[in-house]
C-alpha cells in the first residue's frame, strides 16, 4: 500500500519540477533608446541592442522589440528553442522595429539562424535603405542547416547579395509565412547580367513551408527550389522592374527543381524582361515528380511554364502540371527544351485552361512546343498533355516533328501525347481578368464539370487504403499542411493521411469502399471538377492576393 508520506512527497516534486519551468520562462524588452545595463525585464527597463537578448534567451523566452532602427544590431540567438518552448522575437504591439544599418559595409546577414532551431521572429522587418549595389544589407536571412524555426510578418526591403532569404544545408520544417520580400540584388550589373534570388531553397533542405508571402524584383529570380519535398503556397509572386528601371524591364519568377515539391493557390504574373534574358516565363518546372496545380499564371513575357533540362538539373520527369490557369502570356502556354541532361519524360499538363497566350508573335505561333532534340525519350517525351480547355486555334510546335500544327493535328498524329483536350472558350466572371477571383468561370461556360480524373482505382475495395494506377497526383501535405481532399467514384469527399509512392496507394482519414477503375479527383462541387484553377460555387480556390500593406498591415 502506498503511504500517505509517499503521495506527498511525489506531489511536492511535481510542483517544484513545475515551478522551475515556469521560472525559465522569461519576458524581456529591447528598445533603440534603453541600457544594456538595464534588467530588461519591463518596458520601462528594456536593454538597448538585440545582442543582449542574443546572448540572454533561453528556450520559452519572448523578447518584445520596441518601435524603432536597429543599426548593425542583428537577430542571431546563441542557443536553440526546444519544441513548445521556442525562443522568440516579436515586435512590440501596436510598434514596428526595423533591422537596418548605417552603410554599405554594415550588415551582412539580418536575421541569421544558422545552426538553430525553434526559433520565432514574427513581425520585424529589415531595411536595407537603398537598391542593390549600395544596399546596407546583403542578405535578410540565413536558415542554414536550421530547423523548426518560423519568421513571420516582415517586410525584407534591399539586400546586396545572391539571396535575401536562403534555406540551405538540409535546413528542415522552417516557414516563411505572410512576408514581404522586395529588391533583391542588381538588374543590371554592368555587364549585361543580373544577380539576386529573393529566396533559395538548396541542398537537401526539405519540408519547408513558404506561405502567404509577396515576391517582388528578385533580379535573378524570385524563388529558386532545387531540394525535396518543399511546399510553395499562397504566395504571389511578380517580378515587375518597370517602376525603377523602365517600362516592360523585370526578371524571371521562380524555378521549380528537385523532387516532389508542392506549389499549389499560387500567383505567378509578370515576369518581364531581364538584363541578360529579354523573354522570362512565368515558372520552369523542372526536376522529378513535383506538383504544380491550381495556380495562376498570367501576363508573362513570355511562356507560362517551361519544363528544361540542364547539366545541373539533369532530369525533368514525371512532374504533374494540372488544374491550373494560364492566361495572357506572351509565349506559349508550356514548353518543352532539351539541352543537356538525363532527359524528359513522363511530364503531365492535365485539366489546365489555355487561353489567350502567344500574344507576342516574336515569341512563337504555338500554344505548346516542343524542342527535344536528342532528348533519350523521344521528340515528345512521352509526355501527356490531355483534359485541358484551349482555344479553338490552338497550335503546338515540335521542332523535329513536324514543325508548327494545329492541336487536332496533333491530336491525330501524336495520340498518346495530345488527347481529350477541349477546343472551346472558356467564359470567366470577368472578359479582361486581373485577379484570381476574375478567372472563375460563368455558368454555362465550357470547362465546368468537365475535368478528366486524375487516375482511377486499381481494384475493388474497402477500408482506408486505396490502390491507384498514379498516386503522384496528390499530396498528404508532408506533416505541414492538411492532406488533399479527394472524392473517389463521385462519393463524398475523404482527406488523404498518406501518400505512398512506391507502392500508388492513399490512405484516408475514415473508411470507405470503392470499385475498380472508380475515378479519382480532387474535392468539387456539380457534377465534377472543373477544368482549371478555379473550381465553380465552392472548393479548393486560390486566396485572394492582398496588397503587401494588407498583408502586413504596413506599407512597403
Amino acid at each position: 500500500m502506498i503511504s500517505t508520506r509517499l503521495v506527498a512527497s511525489c506531489l511536492l516534486c511535481l510542483c517544484a519540477g513545475f515551478a522551475t519551468s515556469l521560472a525559465i520562462s522569461a519576458e524581456y524588452y529591447v528598445a533603440p533608446n534603453g541600457d544594456d545595463g538595464n534588467s530588461g525585464t519591463s518596458a520601462s527597463s528594456a536593454w538597448r541592442t538585440i545582442g543582449k537578448a542574443n546572448a540572454t534567451l533561453k528556450p520559452g523566452d519572448v523578447v518584445y522589440l520596441r518601435g524603432g532602427k536597429y543599426v548593425n544590431d542583428p537577430i542571431r540567438p546563441s542557443r536553440s528553442g526546444a519544441a513548445g518552448s521556442e525562443i522568440r522575437y516579436v515586435a512590440y504591439p501596436g510598434e514596428q522595429p526595423v533591422l537596418t544599418s548605417k552603410s554599405s559595409s554594415g550588415l551582412t546577414v539580418a536575421i541569421d539562424l544558422t545552426d538553430r532551431s525553434y526559433i520565432v521572429v514574427d513581425g520585424i522587418d529589415v531595411d536595407g535603405v537603398k537598391p542593390g549595389p549600395d544596399a546596407y544589407v546583403d542578405h535578410f536571412v540565413n536558415l542554414y542547416n536550421a530547423s523548426y524555426n518560423t519568421i513571420s510578418n516582415g517586410t525584407f526591403r534591399y539586400a546586396n547579395g545572391w539571396h535575401g532569404i536562403r534555406i540551405t544545408y538540409e535546413a528542415h520544417h522552417n516557414k516563411l509565412l505572410d512576408n514581404v520580400i522586395d529588391h533583391v540584388g542588381v538588374w543590371d550589373d554592368g555587364t549585361g547580367h543580373d544577380y539576386g534570388d529573393a529566396i533559395q531553397i538548396l541542398r537537401g533542405s526539405h519540408h519547408n513551408l513558404l506561405r502567404g508571402n509577396v515576391l517582388k524584383r528578385g533580379a535573378h529570380n524570385l524563388l529558386q527550389v532545387d531540394a525535396p519535398n518543399n511546399i510553395i503556397v499562397e504566395n504571389v509572386f511578380e517580378n515587375d522592374w518597370s517602376e525603377t528601371e523602365g517600362t516592360g524591364k523585370g526578371g524571371r519568377n521562380l524555378t521549380l527543381m528537385g523532387k516532389r515539391n508542392l506549389f499549389e493557390r499560387n500567383v505567378v504574373k509578370n515576369a518581364l524582361a531581364s538584363a541578360d534574358e529579354p523573354a522570362n516565363a512565368g515558372m520552369k518546372t523542372e526536376g522529378q515528380w513535383n506538383i504544380v496545380r491550381r495556380n495562376f499564371i498570367f501576363r508573362n513575357i513570355n511562356e507560362g511554364i517551361t519544363t528544361e533540362t540542364h547539366s545541373d538539373s539533369k532530369a525533368s520527369q514525371n512532374n504533374r502540371i494540372y488544374h491550373n490557369t494560364i492566361y495572357g502570356n506572351g509565349g506559349p502556354a508550356w514548353g518543352l527544351v532539351f539541352y543537356t541532361g538525363d532527359g524528359i519524360t513522363g511530364n503531365v499538363f492535365k485539366n489546365n485552361i489555355v487561353y489567350r497566350n502567344r500574344t507576342r508573335s516574336d515569341l512563337g505561333a504555338a500554344d505548346f512546343f516542343f524542342r527535344l532534340a536528342s532528348n533519350p525519350m523521344g521528340i515528345v517525351g512521352q509526355s501527356l498533355v490531355e483534359g485541358n480547355l484551349i482555344s479553338a486555334d490552338a497550335k503546338v510546335d515540335i521542332r523535329d516533328g513536324g514543325g508548327v500544327m494545329t492541336l487536332e493535328k496533333a491530336m491525330q498524329q501524336y495520340p498518346d501525347t495530345f488527347r481529350n483536350n477541349i477546343l472551346a472558350t472558356p467564359t470567366f466572371v470577368r472578359p479582361d481578368p486581373q485577379e484570381p477571383e476574375d478567372f472563375a468561370l460563368a455558368p454555362g461556360s465550357r470547362g465546368i464539370d468537365e475535368a478528366l480524373p486524375l487516375t482511377r482505382t486499381t481494384g475493388a475495395g474497402s477500408g482506408t487504403v486505396v490502390a491507384v494506377a498514379d498516386a503522384s497526383y496528390f499530396s498528404d501535405g508532408f506533416g505541414l499542411i492538411e492532406g488533399d481532399r479527394i472524392q473517389i467514384g463521385g462519393g463524398k469527399p475523404l482527406k488523404v493521411t498518406k501518400v505512398d509512392y512506391a507502392a500508388n496507394t492513399l490512405t484516408l482519414s475514415e473508411s470507405t469502399e470503392w470499385s475498380k477503375d472508380a475515378p479519382v479527383t480532387l474535392e468539387y462541387a456539380g457534377n465534377g471538377p472543373d477544368i482549371g484553377a478555379y473550381e465553380a460555387v465552392h472548393g479548393p480556390q486560390a486566396r485572394k492576393p492582398m496588397p503587401p500593406n494588407s498583408l502586413t498591415g504596413r506599407p512597403l
